[in-house]
C-alpha cells in the first residue's frame, strides 16, 4: 500500500535516500554517558552528529540512539540501534542496524511530514 495513498505526495517524496534535518534530537547511549544532538543530519539509514566530547567512540561500535523526533505534540520517541560508520574531528557517522518494517515506515513517514531536506552543499559528505 502506498505511504500516501489518496494524497499528493511532497515534494520531498524522495526523502527515503535523502539527509533531512528535523525538529528534535538524536540521544547516543553509549559507555561514556548519554549525548544529545538536533537532528540535522537524518536519513532512515542512519545520522550525522557532532563528535561527542569526550566519547571515544571506534568505528564498528555498537551504540543505543533515542530519537525524540517531530514538532511538539506529536513528536514520537523511537529507539534505534546503531555502529559507527565514520568518526573524525567533525563528528560521527551512525548506521542503523536494520529494523522492523512498521518502525522504518513510521521513521520513513515522520522524516517526509516533517523533515526539511538538506541542501547538499559543499561541506556537506554523507552521513553513512
Amino acid at each position: 500500500m502506498p505511504l500516501f495513498q489518496g494524497m499528493t505526495p511532497p515534494a520531498q517524496s524522495d526523502i527515503r535516500r535523502s539527509r533531512v534535518a528535523l525538529p528534535g534530537e538524536a540521544i547516543l547511549r553509549g559507555p561514556a554517558g548519554d549525548w544529545h544532538a538536533p537532528l540535522e543530519d537524518l536519513s532512515v539509514t542512519g545520522l550525522s552528529m557532532p563528535r561527542p566530547a569526550g566519547h571515544g567512540l571506534a568505528l564498528g561500535q555498537a551504540v543505543e540512539v533515542e530519537l525524540v523526533a517531530g514538532p511538539p505534540g506529536v513528536a514520537l520517541q523511537l529507539q534505534l540501534l546503531a555502529r559507527v560508520a565514520r568518526s573524525d574531528a567533525r563528528g560521527v557517522g551512525l548506521h542503523f542496524a536494520p529494523m522492523p518494517d512498521r518502525l522504518e515506515m513510521a521513521l520513513q513517514r515522520l522524516l517526509t511530514r516533517f523533515g526539511t531536506v538538506r541542501d547538499g552543499g559543499d561541506d556537506d559528505e554523507e552521513a553513512c
